[in-house]
């Protein structure tokens, strides 16, 4: 039917090629998600690297909140694959609109916190003189575009679990399209516009984040274009449970990302503006770098979630071991790409020389861990798609846990240079693949027996 058409079966076809249709778009969307991000610290660079750290400081909190995105967004996407697997539709719809209620209770919760503790928050992190300003401008309309960000990413997580990624890429296109115009417009006092500096920069995103949600609402409630909606919109206890048990661990999981970063940024302010400034540029980088992974891994996990709906192993399997392969040779380019160009690639977005001279160190040294990184991605989506998330967690919490132990004592003691916390970073990453590697190899293999033997009754 017409309604269904951009709907793929995940559970038939060959697997390199249904991976790639649904992470080209994927990568697309990430893709102009991360130019925007960009863009927005490219113009506000202009202004200095005291608003440079204000978008930097105000950023971390951007973690905390895909946290929160995470949790309804995994949890959603992976019952959603399943019931796909299953061909059970109405359960799809029906956890499509308990994902819906949930982001909206959520994302009015977190974004009244964020302009409760905005001024607090910026000063905690480093914020002085005009980056303190500055941070506390942006994160007040930063926060705000929390309450449409996380209806944005639940709504796009659950159109991945249904096989559909075109839609999500189409509707973000156009949305970053617009933040990008509207930017320099609104940072800058274009066309007769006063200029709202770094205000600016956030403002243009909400508006851009609005326009994207009104389309979503046009399709959901007016074309019913993927499923349909009709039907109760009260929070029903047996799925949300469902839903919360395996988005739980997975957000939890970018929780201890966000003290990582937050850790970082606290050991990395007594460097000065500058330091903080570089691992702002230096992070943004590797979100970009770390696009086509992402994105692979996202497919990756709605392929695993069909087929462990309709207990076909061997396709599970199958795509997994593509999607780790080409996690791994991409970021063997990426790992030397960071490595011969570093200068080049900070350069972009800052000429101070002091910017530029610890933005290189960064890249330089966790390049180093970029394998290890694109390894962690995968396995942690073969574990979203398999509904058992908290391995993931355990992994990411022994690596913050070794990370928060060593950084704060042995660069002190030793009287390290501030190389050492990124070396610090790169061998706990290699602690946590190493541990969820083992896992994931022993659940694949329950896995595999559990459908071997309940396949002869499914028949």
């Amino acid at each position: 039917m017409q309604k269904n058409s951009r709907r793929i079966d995940l559970t038939e076809g060959p697997i390199l090629k249904t991976l790639v249709r649904l992470a080209v778009p994927v990568t697309v969307s990430m893709i102009m998600f991360t130019v925007y991000l960009m863009v927005d610290l490219y113009f506000v660079g202009r202004l200095g690297p005291d608003a440079v750290a204000a978008l930097s400081i105000s950023g971390n909190a951007f973690f905390i909140h895909l946290g929160l995105s995470t949790i309804l967004g995994t949890g959603g996407m992976a019952l959603i694959a399943q019931a796909f697997g299953r061909k059970d539709y109405d359960q799809a719809a029906q956890v499509f609109r308990q994902s819906i209620i949930l982001a909206l209770i959520v994302g009015a919760a977190e974004t009244t916190t964020g302009l409760l503790i905005a001024p607090a928050y910026i000063e905690f992190f480093g914020g002085t003189g005009k980056s303190l300003v500055w941070g506390i401008q942006y994160f007040q309309i930063f926060v705000v575009s929390f309450f449409f960000m996380i209806l944005l990413y639940t709504i796009g997580n659950c159109y991945r679990g249904m096989g559909n990624t075109k839609t999500p890429m189409i509707i973000l296109l156009q949305a970053n399209i617009l933040n990008i115009v509207l930017d320099p417009v609104l940072i800058f006092g274009w066309l007769g516009i006063p200029a709202m500096g770094v205000r600016g920069a956030a403002l243009a995103s909400v508006i851009s984040q609005v326009y994207a949600l009104a389309v979503y609402g046009y399709l959901i409630f007016i074309r019913n274009s993927e499923l349909h909606v009709r039907g109760s919109w009260r929070l029903r206890a047996t799925i949300v449970r469902k839903s919360l048990y395996i988005g739980i661990p997975s957000g939890l999981n970018h929780f201890l990302l966000a003290a990582n970063m937050l850790i970082t940024f606290r050991v990395i302010s007594d460097y000065g503006t500058a330091a903080l400034a570089s691992i702002g540029i230096g992070f943004r980088l590797l979100q970009a770098i770390y696009i086509p992974v992402i994105a692979v891994a996202s497919a990756m996990a709605a392929i695993v979630g069909q087929n462990f709906g309709a207990n076909k192993y061997n396709r599970i399997a199958g795509t997994f071991g593509r999607a780790w392969l080409i996690s791994i040779i991409f970021m063997i380019c990426c790992t030397m790409v960071c490595r011969i160009f570093p200068v080049q690639l900070i350069g972009i977005f800052s000429n101070d020389s002091e910017v530029i001279r610890f933005g290189v160190i960064y890249l330089k040294v966790f390049s180093l861990g970029f394998v290890m990184v694109g390894s962690i991605m995968v396995i942690s989506a073969a574990f979203q798609g398999l509904g058992k998330t908290y391995p993931s967690l355990v992994g990411a919490a022994l690596d913050t846990a070794l990370f928060a132990g060593l950084v704060f004592t042995l660069p002190a003691f030793f009287s390290w240079k501030i190389d050492s916390i990124f070396w610090i970073k790169v061998a706990t990453v290699v602690v946590e693949t190493a541990v969820i590697a083992v896992w994931l190899k022993t659940e694949l293999e329950r896995t595999r027996k559990r459908i071997t033997r309940h396949l002869p009754a499914a028949k």
